[in-house]
């Protein structure tokens, strides 16, 4: 389960890496972000496109080296805990429905963060 775990991580974020970086503007528009020039742009890329493509580089490596699975599944608990609780934040602070298509993504990181805790908690 831990290496179908990490390994799911990993292409998820190899794909949303690739669209971000090959349509960026696509991608953008999708999330509700509309990057202001060049420097909106080259940070879209960096951060959404780079930073996602360093989680898969990650993920993957540790779904391949049995000695990197806990942290693989610490990183996943620590990163999907952030994120669902700022969206959670968000949603007190505009309602769901203000979410656009952030919304499916919210669904998708509650589940893969408690994946994470269960797979850590199963590792003790």
């Amino acid at each position: 389960m831990v290496v179908a775990y990490l390994a799911f991580n990993a292409v998820l974020y190899a794909v949303l890496g690739l669209w971000c970086a090959l349509a960026p503007g696509t991608t953008s528009t999708f999330v509700g972000l509309a990057p202001v020039g060049a420097a909106g742009a080259s940070e879209w890329l960096a951060v959404y496109g780079g930073m996602q493509l360093g989680f898969a580089a990650w993920f993957g490596l540790a779904a391949a080296r049995p000695a990197h699975r806990a942290s693989g599944l610490a990183f996943a608990a620590l990163v999907y805990g952030g994120i669902v609780a700022l969206r959670t934040t968000a949603v007190a602070r505009v309602g769901f429905e203000a979410l656009g298509n952030a919304r499916f993504a919210y669904g998708l990181e509650l589940g893969l963060l408690a994946a994470a805790l269960v797979l850590l908690a199963r590792r003790r």
